[in-house]
């Protein structure tokens, strides 16, 4: 046993050593921790096995470029575009990002994966841009449904994040809503910059309109800040959320003052697939938190990548033409979040499910239609 692993040290060495006298390729990644983790271990699975026909696989990561800013992101894939070596970049971390970014990337004729960008703006971002989730036009009326299917009929009221995120999944949700009949009693944005004062105004006006359900438009981290006020203010508030709820928030929740919010998963990680399986597992050997939706997705955006150049070659306008072929003429790829095709638009087929904080953090509840 112990030659047998010697043996396969030796070639695994030797194999790297083959594949470093070859340069290697390069992907831009613009990712929070755990999305850069989940691409990072795509990575090492590829090199494990020979690279991409030989070439070791690299990540070239902008240390703090994971911003919400437009000047960050458009910074950012100036670097990247500029840098000759890189043939395609994965991200940005969200929406706003993404969005902003994507105008340097089609300019400049570079493929950009946005894992789970959702803007439906992106939609029309330019012929370079894909993303491994779908618009927001359809994760809004999947929310808004779930809504529209209680019984009775609750007192909704809409906070949403007044971003390049928040703000269009609000008009998708209200207007379904409005379209089933039911209008919200509270509509407001908000600012992730809210200081103490605002977030108590806000939820005194939000208290006073009585609510029974709150669709919560934006991320954890915000939510914790509200969440005491919130909860004293309105003790019996359902609260339902859109799927950039998910992030590290969860994982440092060791109060389980979350428990209870339910909200919008991209992909199903109860999924019977060994791979994914073996994600999981690598967590928890290394001791990191659950690995959310983005590292998943993350993960799927360099195996879609090392596809594309294995297929069509690294130049950055054929890995772009094959990319678009991949749900048309050519077949889904396989990855751990399940079948990857894209729309016209670059868009993946939508998939949604429902998790409920506390009852299980990795069961999904409701797959959509």
């Amino acid at each position: 046993m112990a030659l047998h692993r010697r043996v396969t040290t030796l070639m695994l060495v030797a194999l790297v050593a083959a594949c470093e006298q070859k340069s290697p390729y390069t992907f831009g990644v613009v990712l929070d921790t755990d999305g850069e983790r989940g691409a990072g271990l795509a990575v090492e699975e590829i090199n494990a096995h020979g690279g991409i026909d030989g070439h070791i696989l690299r990540l070239h990561s902008v240390g703090g470029a994971a911003s919400t800013e437009a000047r960050v992101a458009l910074q950012t894939a100036a670097i990247l575009a500029a840098d000759p070596n890189v043939i395609a970049v994965i991200g940005h971390t969200n929406s706003s990002a993404s969005l902003s970014a994507s105008q340097v990337y089609n300019a400049e004729g570079v493929v950009q994966i946005a894992p789970n960008s959702s803007t439906p703006l992106y939609s029309m971002a330019g012929r370079y841009s894909f993303r491994l989730t779908g618009s927001d036009e359809h994760q809004g009326v999947f929310l808004a449904n779930h809504v529209l299917a209680m019984s009775p009929r609750p007192r909704t009221a809409v906070l949403f994040v007044n971003d390049d995120y928040g703000r269009p999944l609000r008009d998708v949700v209200v207007a379904r809503l409005e379209v089933g009949g039911l209008e919200p009693v509270y509509d407001s944005p908000y600012s992730e910059r809210e200081t103490d004062t605002d977030i108590a105004e806000m939820i005194e006006a939000l208290a006073r309109s009585r609510p029974d359900v709150l669709i919560w438009v934006g991320r954890s981290l915000e939510f914790v800040r509200i969440q005491p006020v919130l909860t004293k203010a309105l003790p019996k508030l359902v609260v339902l959320a859109s799927d950039g709820f998910a992030g590290s928030a969860l994982a440092r929740d060791s109060l389980h003052a979350l428990d209870g919010v339910r909200y919008v998963r991209l992909m199903d990680p109860n999924r019977k697939d060994p791979r994914l399986d073996s994600l999981y597992a690598r967590y928890r050997r290394e001791g990191w938190p659950t690995p959310t939706d983005q590292a998943v997705l993350s993960y799927d955006a360099v195996l879609v990548l090392a596809d594309a150049v294995r297929a069509a070659g690294r130049r950055r306008e054929a890995v772009r033409t094959w990319l678009a072929r991949v749900g048309a003429d050519l077949p889904p790829i396989q990855g751990l979040s399940g079948p990857i095709a894209f729309s016209a638009e670059g868009d993946r087929l939508p998939q949604y499910f429902l998790e409920t904080i506390g009852e299980s953090r990795l069961r999904p509840a409701h797959p959509s239609p």
